[in-house]
């Protein structure tokens, strides 16, 4: 999309240094015609905050996490191979959804899920958000290579 946003850009700007009394030509026509469409291939975000994943509980019942509510908790840095991480810690996540208690939790998404003892969910176990826009696992408990990326769902037992 940035790509098609950046031809476009180039488009116009060589449009506004064009002669204007130069006839149109079946290019700029499409051009303009791909400029006026562009925007509706975007999807529309509303200004109420969106759900990053949900949290299934132990019975049954689910919680959609917002950004909005992401962004309202205080932020934890740990440090993994020898890269600083920083997101809220996945005590604080969970306790959005009313979970305190717990065995395990169990986290998917994108390569590996992971499933972490109520032990392993300490100060050193935060929600990071990655470079897309989707918040993934980091933790000293388990290696980094299999943090559960893009998280969709973290299930409690």
């Amino acid at each position: 999309m940035k790509k098609l946003l950046l031809v476009i850009s180039i488009f116009l700007l060589t449009a506004c240094g064009a002669n204007p009394t130069a006839p149109i030509t079946a290019e700029a026509s499409v051009t303009e015609v791909s400029a006026s469409a562009a925007p509706t291939e975007e999807p529309v975000i509303e200004p109420s905050s969106p759900v990053l994943f949900k949290i299934v509980k132990a019975d049954g019942s689910t919680f959609d996490v917002t950004l909005e509510a992401i962004k309202s908790l205080p932020l934890t840095q740990i440090t993994v191979d020898g890269k600083v991480q920083e997101g809220p810690k996945l005590l604080d996540v969970l306790a959005l959804a009313g979970v305190t208690e717990f065995t395990e939790v169990s986290l998917s998404g994108t390569g590996s899920p992971s499933t972490l003892t109520f032990e392993q969910v300490s100060e050193n176990t935060i929600l990071d958000f990655s470079n897309r826009g989707t918040m993934k696992l980091a933790t000293t408990h388990i290696p980094k290579a299999d943090w559960t990326k893009d998280i969709a769902e973290i299930t409690v037992k």
